[in-house]
């Protein structure tokens, strides 16, 4: 995964290729997508192109993990735990959610080809993992201070991460009359409302 820790380092060159791609891929497809297309929208020619990343793989793999390293994972979780557990736990996901959004066309992209180029799968599983043990700890930190009751936080850290990841995709096929419905608002108050009727404690419990 070093090519995505040394981009920022990167020539224009290698810049405008992984910014064409990114948009090449999330329009076309990974099949649809052509290197002579993503060369065009680069202003460079294939050679060029094929000089910064080997092959069209290659481009897919390290743009799926240029936005993958766009996602942050918050380093510290003491401003969601100075909340009552239902802020918290909605603000946790808000922040979540908004950046599963903004990089849901080619994560779900790159979910899909890493069936076929497994290559892929690192730096998704990696995203996930990280983003599953924070919610874990978020669990297990509110049930310390008494803010929540005993759960397997292991599986409902799973049950989460499984509800946000799959609803981009859900949207971007359902009716549209099903998807409008669909929001991230509604489901982050639905997902925050089940959790804390069945696990929360008020502050006004003894």
């Amino acid at each position: 995964m070093n090519e995505t820790f040394h981009l920022a380092g990167e020539g224009s060159t290698h810049r405008r290729i992984i910014e064409a791609a990114l948009q090449e891929f999330t329009e076309r497809g990974y099949k649809g997508a052509s290197t002579r297309a993503i060369a065009e929208r680069a202003g460079v020619n294939e050679v060029t192109l094929f000089r910064h990343f080997g092959s069209k793989l290659d481009l897919l793999r390290i743009a799926v993990e240029y936005e993958v390293s766009q996602m942050h994972v918050p380093e510290s979780l003491e401003p969601y735990l100075e909340m009552d557990f239902r802020a918290g736990f909605t603000a946790f996901l808000r922040e979540f959610l908004m950046q599963l959004t903004c990089q849901s066309d080619i994560l779900m992209l790159g979910f899909a080809e890493s069936y076929s180029h497994p290559q892929i799968v690192y730096s998704l599983r990696q995203m996930f993992w990280r983003i599953r043990i924070s919610l874990q700890d978020f669990f297990n930190e509110m049930q310390k201070r008494g803010r929540m009751r005993k759960a397997d936080n292991h599986v409902l850290s799973q049950m989460v991460i499984a509800t946000l990841h799959t609803t981009p995709l859900i949207k971007k096929h359902a009716p549209s009359e099903w998807a409008d419905q669909l929001t991230d608002e509604r489901l982050i108050a639905a997902l925050v409302e089940t959790i804390a009727s069945a696990y929360g404690i008020s502050n006004s419990t003894p």
